[in-house]
């Protein structure tokens, strides 16, 4: 079965929020707790996103998007917490579609998922 969500995030428990929010939106979801897992996932489930919590354990944003394979590259949106502001610059500075501070990920999750994965009409 294709993966339409792939999320990156050591945060056990932030986690059955993106996948409840994920799942009822109608997408399907893999989580994963590595970079590795999260290249992997991308290179055979081919995502139509990547969701990256910028504070993974060993994350290095820029070595991530780069490993991205070269077709078929999901779109990313990375979030971090809003004190955080040079992780989330090296995010927007190393390709992200969306950035944005934990707590508009959090609370605008529904709309961020279905502005980045719905098509333009």
């Amino acid at each position: 079965m294709p993966v339409d969500v792939v999320f990156l995030s050591d945060d056990l428990m932030f986690a059955p929020r993106v996948s409840g929010a994920v799942l009822s939106a109608g997408w399907t979801l893999r989580e994963v707790g590595t970079p590795t897992a999260a290249i992997a996932s991308t290179e055979t489930d081919t995502p139509r996103l990547l969701i990256v919590d910028l504070e993974t354990t060993s994350l290095n944003i820029q070595e991530l998007l780069s490993d991205l394979p070269p077709t078929d590259k999901p779109s990313v949106l990375a979030f971090g917490p809003h004190v955080h502001h040079e992780r989330l610059e090296a995010a927007r500075e190393a390709g992200c579609n969306m950035v944005v501070s934990r707590g508009r990920f959090s609370s605008d999750l529904p709309s961020l998922l279905s502005e980045i994965l719905t098509p333009p009409s």
